[in-house]
């Protein structure tokens, strides 16, 4: 933006024109960010309605004896889930985030 600025002061544009490039810079960079800010709010809206949807159904196959929780083999298998994610892309995802600090 700053090369925008420049070269509007190089053409002699006044102080209200270089004021109204700016704000025009900023709403425009700030229309991109709300729509942005709609597509993420959209995407969490869906999980979170998705995550309802599968604890009513769990909880109500629950309560009707449909399925019997074993919390201790649910932590294990997600435990075991995770660890296998874990060495399949952390490993990525560490030398990418080094890769891009260094």
């Amino acid at each position: 933006m700053s090369w925008l600025l420049e070269a509007l002061a190089a053409l002699g544009a006044g102080q209200q024109v270089l004021m109204g490039a700016t704000l025009l810079v900023v709403g425009f960079y700030l229309f991109k960010a709300v729509k942005i800010g709609k597509v993420v709010g959209d995407l969490f809206s869906s999980a979170a309605g998705y995550a309802i949807v599968v604890a009513v159904g769990a909880g109500l196959a629950i309560a009707l004896g449909w399925v019997d929780p074993n919390v201790g083999a649910a932590t294990s298998q997600l435990a075991t889930a995770v660890d296998a994610v874990w060495s399949v892309v952390g490993e990525w995802v560490i030398e990418q985030t080094i890769g891009r600090l260094g």
